[in-house]
């Protein structure tokens, strides 16, 4: 279990290193290609707004596991059980739920603004 761990970490850093490096080169060329009009400079924001929010999401759903994988040791559920199942799946489906919520907030504030 630890070294399948260790290999995702591994795997999905270097995905991110990676992705970090071609956007950095991808904006370089673009400023050095006089690509940098209006359109281009909302593109490039939007994805790092983008990249906020879907860290946001994704620890969202690691706290909550995290949290329902306490929850199971405190109540010395025996971790193969359908209880600790449904624990885990239920606070995790409250982080994805609690993500849209604050989602809809922030896109319901975008239109306004924009209005």
């Amino acid at each position: 279990m630890t070294s399948l761990i260790t290999f995702c970490f591994v795997g999905f850093t270097t995905i991110g290193v990676i992705k970090a490096i071609t956007n950095f080169k991808l904006r370089k060329r673009m400023i050095e290609a006089g690509l940098v009009n209006e359109e281009a400079i909302e593109l490039l924001k939007d994805g790092s707004k983008e990249n906020h929010f879907s860290a946001l999401k994704w620890g969202l759903i690691f706290f909550f596991g995290g949290i329902s994988l306490i929850a199971i040791n405190n109540l010395d559920f025996y971790y193969d059980s359908s209880a600790a199942y449904g624990i885990v799946i239920m606070a995790t489906s409250l982080g994805f739920l609690l993500y849209f919520a604050f989602m809809r907030n922030e896109i319901k504030k975008e239109e306004a603004k924009n209005k």
